[in-house]
């Protein structure tokens, strides 16, 4: 059967064979009567139905109909195409015929095929041209396809994957390993009942029905796979999987980290190549390898992959024994990726989101380097990467960049910022958030510890119209973040009007940022100069974002944010050594109800973070315990 999966299209590289020094007929045909001119002429045509016959797609019809056994000859081609997995080929008449009477001529021919998922063999057969009556034809003969395949024997291949390598944390701690894996899958056809897929949909959360209908739509005889499962996972589901109707299993190793769940979201996950992964994997990889999908193992798939290598042997068509090899390529091993990733901090962090029952992501950098310590997502198992990829309001997290713009302007620490119930700005109200009163004067620094929405709204006119958008460039945010895999560095557009940068000022209405893009905020107070995030060391840019913040203004943002740990609205964190916070709400509305998102973000020594907690109550609730949990965890 025909493989018609194809990697990559090659050109035929033909080369018209050479010629008697008689010249072709008046119409440009070659002289029948010249019988180098005809034999080269019915293998370059020979040649040319070759190439197209291993195409993909392609038939051996047009090759077989130009030799004298079509039949034997054509399904010969197609056999040796099947049993090579080739891709494509290209094949090149050499030289001028060989001709030993006026009815046989032979010619050599180079021939390159593309052995899907190894590389390229290259070797030279001979064609062989006879003449009966008027017309030329090719010898039916295997060795016409690969010298000493003759009339039985064979070629047999063998690919060979290197094992995989892994994905380290920046200490060379591998955070993935080649472990033990269960394929799970149904028979094609029939076989499967609905019991069984009930039973898929049941235990392994594999849509039954639409593993039905792919099983239904197989060509009979196939496996069809549905999951990939950790070994010691089927050996749990064996008793009530293992003996329904049509569930069958191959067994296999997959890159996987330590747990399921451990740093899923950023190290990525592995499947059977789909048409969209197989391309990622590049031209040496197969439809049935397993390939990143997701995060870290996607974008680096080749690299972790290595190169397959293989083996092509001639085998005695009667006993089955290997008469010789005949082509050998050794693969080369993948190469480890080492990321800036701690794995202990990653496992803390994932420790302190198991705490919550809403959907959370706590993301972790060294704030002198821009590189991501941790970064995770819970409490239940996800691929998707919120903590780099969401993006959301930070509510009065942004509060630490509207006042670098407010300090920036000429205010200070102690500059008067009345805090009211509420403030009305060209027809638009805005209030505090449930949990603050309105306690009247105060100063900034009062503002700030105390997270009054009004207070800093009341100072809008004071600020350009563009003066948010630049102070947020100033932390890093608003740029294209450049990370190994995907990730959002947030938004500030610049106001429409007074109400959109009175909204933008306490972190609502167009400005949205991710996780990630706010631990960048904090760890900016933390060192004085905005970092470019770094995951993959030598991969992603690395150094400042943007010029350094002026040191009076770090002075005073560290400040204020130490003193919101010790009497203002993130006390919560008290007791977990020299951490200085922000809290944050942040309000949304979802299915036409106001709903609120909790935000978290600081730092302590090196290590700067951020919190959110999706539906949260607020910051000092929702976020804050979890950071204390993950603070706890960690000198």
């Amino acid at each position: 059967m025909k493989r018609t999966t194809a990697i990559v299209c090659l050109s035929s590289l033909l080369i018209t064979a050479g010629c008697s020094g008689k010249k072709a007929g008046a119409d440009g045909k070659p002289d029948p009567n010249d019988e180098k001119q005809a034999s080269a002429a019915v293998i370059k045509e020979f040649a040319d139905a070759w190439v197209k016959a291993w195409a993909p797609d392609g038939k051996p019809d047009a090759a077989g109909a130009l030799t004298d056994n079509p039949t034997v000859f054509g399904k010969r081609l197609d056999d040796v195409d099947t049993a090579l997995v080739a891709s494509t080929v290209t094949v090149a008449p050499q030289g001028d015929p060989k001709c030993s009477d006026s009815s046989n001529c032979t010619q050599d021919l180079a021939v390159e095929a593309q052995l899907r998922g190894i590389g390229a063999m290259k070797w030279t057969s001979t064609a062989t041209a006879v003449k009966t009556g008027d017309v030329w034809k090719i010898k039916a003969s295997g060795d016409t396809i690969y010298p000493g395949l003759g009339d039985a024997n064979y070629l047999k291949r063998v690919r060979a994957l290197p094992a995989r390598a892994s994905i380290l944390d920046r200490n060379g701690v591998a955070l993935t390993a080649n472990r033990q894996v269960v394929i799970v899958g149904v028979a094609s056809g029939n076989v499967a009942t609905p019991a069984t897929y009930a039973a898929f949909t049941k235990n392994l959360q594999v849509d039954g029905a639409k593993l039905a209908a792919r099983a239904k739509a197989a060509p009979t005889g196939q496996f069809v796979d549905a999951i990939t499962i950790r070994s010691e996972q089927w050996e749990a589901l064996r008793p009530v999987m293992g003996k329904l109707p049509g569930v069958l299993t191959m067994g296999g190793t997959q890159s996987l980290p330590e747990t399921a769940t451990f740093a899923r979201s950023i190290l990525g996950t592995m499947k059977t190549a789909t048409a969209d992964t197989l391309k990622n994997a590049g031209p040496t990889a197969s439809a049935q390898d397993q390939v990143g999908t997701t995060g870290l193992q996607y974008a680096f798939q080749q690299q972790l992959a290595g190169t397959p290598g293989g083996t092509v042997a001639l085998r005695d068509g009667k006993t089955k024994l290997t008469i010789k090899t005949v082509f050998s390529q050794k693969g080369t091993a993948g190469k480890p990726v080492k990321t800036t990733l701690d794995a202990n901090m990653q496992r803390y962090a994932e420790a302190a989101l198991a705490t919550s029952k809403l959907p959370a992501s706590l993301v972790a950098v060294q704030a002198s380097t821009g590189q991501i310590l941790a970064a995770a997502n819970g409490p239940t198992v996800a691929s998707y990467n919120r903590a780099f990829q969401g993006q959301y309001a930070p509510g009065s997290t942004f509060k630490i960049v509207t006042s670098a713009a407010l300090l920036g302007s000429g205010e200070t620490a102690a500059t008067a910022l009345p805090c009211t119930n509420t403030i009305n700005v060209f027809g638009k109200t805005f209030k505090n958030y449930d949990g603050l009163a309105a306690y009247g004067a105060g100063t900034m620094q009062k503002a700030f510890n105390e997270s009054c929405n009004t207070a800093f709204i009341s100072q809008h006119a004071r600020l350009p119209k563009d003066a948010m958008t630049k102070t947020a460039a100033m932390f890093g945010i608003g740029r294209d973040l450049g990370l190994s895999i995907s990730a959002y560095g947030g938004q500030v557009p610049a106001p429409k009007d007074d109400v959109a940068e009175a909204a933008s000022m306490i972190g609502q209405g167009t400005v949205t940022a991710s996780p990630l893009a706010v631990s960048l905020i904090a760890a900016t107070v933390d060192h004085g100069t905005a970092m470019k995030p770094v995951l993959v060391p030598g991969k992603d840019a690395a150094g400042p974002a943007a010029s350094p913040l002026p040191a009076a203004t770090v002075a005073a943002l560290r400040t204020f944010m130490r003193t919101t740990v010790t009497g203002g609205t993130a006390k919560v964190l008290a007791g977990n050594g020299a951490v200085a916070a922000k809290t944050g709400t942040a309000e949304l509305v979802q299915g036409g109800k106001v709903v609120t998102n909790a935000w978290m973000a600081g730092y302590r020594g090196d290590v700067a973070f951020a919190v959110i907690v999706e539906g949260g109550e607020s910051g000092s609730h929702a976020a804050g315990p979890i950071v204390k949990n993950f603070l706890t965890r960690f000198k």
